[in-house]
């Protein structure tokens, strides 16, 4: 059955054809209205907030990107986490090898303790004693269980980041913003290193003078790297430091 839609009646303009005209500007006669709407502009947004930006004779600064924190220079520091200082278990002391024992995996580690009954022998402990306290008991090494200083993790909060993994970056202090001046080799945290050493060939280095024979200078660099130099190729220390520090801010992160 097919719907007729009759037409508007074209008489006196009355309420009724009045109405039809509404519905025909809506949508057409007999065809049902479609609403319009159209999205309103937000009169209570929040206002932006301003980028903070360096001031005059001001760089971002190179150490921190601009963030004021940088990664927790502490030695082993991994995500604020540091090997636990008691005698338990840890991946990073010790020889640990691969052993072919019934049942494991090849891919296990192992680590051996060799009996004090002087008869020879060994016991060993894989991976997953990690975090577990090994003691000698009547010459025969003994696992006593879990650690009770890391719980058995291996891994304390570190001291230095307080287990946030971050610090306050120590060229700008926290500030964001350096002089201009200031590069990553010249500044007043760099400059205060105690085993800084500056060559005459413009390199600059972390280390001790390890030992000299006759002109040949033996430096070692903070990340165990081996230099030899001559006496006139190390340039003396500057009494003071040219460049100020910068503004100090809250500590910590």
């Amino acid at each position: 059955m097919t719907n007729i839609v009759k037409p508007c009646k074209r008489s006196g303009f009355g309420p009724a054809c009045a109405w039809f005209l509404v519905a025909l500007l809506s949508g057409g006669c007999g065809q049902p209205a479609t609403i319009h709407r159209q999205a309103g502009t937000a009169t209570n947004a929040a206002p932006a907030l301003a980028v903070a930006e360096p001031g005059p004779g001001e760089k971002v600064c190179f150490a921190c990107n601009g963030t004021g924190i940088v990664k927790c220079p502490a030695p082993g520091c991994v995500d604020g986490q540091v090997d636990c200082p008691g005698p338990c278990l840890k991946l990073s002391r010790g020889v640990w090898i691969h052993m072919d024992v019934s049942g494991h995996s090849p891919t296990d580690l192992w680590q051996k303790f060799p009996n004090q009954s002087g008869m020879g022998g060994w016991q060993a402990f894989n991976q997953n004693h990690v975090g577990d306290v090994i003691q000698y008991q009547n010459g025969v090494a003994v696992d006593t269980g879990k650690c009770p200083i890391c719980g058995g993790t291996g891994k304390v909060k570190c001291n230095v980041c307080n287990g946030t993994g971050k610090v306050t970056c120590p060229i700008c202090n926290g500030k964001k913003f350096i002089p201009v001046a200031w590069t990553p080799t010249d500044n007043p945290y760099f400059n205060s290193q105690p085993d800084i050493i500056r060559l005459a060939d413009g390199r600059v280095v972390l280390g001790r003078i390890a030992g000299q024979i006759g002109d040949d200078i033996t430096i070692v660099t903070r990340d165990k790297k081996v230099l030899h130099v001559k006496p006139s190729d190390i340039l003396p220390k500057p009494e003071t430091n040219t460049n100020s520090p910068a503004a100090q801010t809250s500590p910590g992160v």
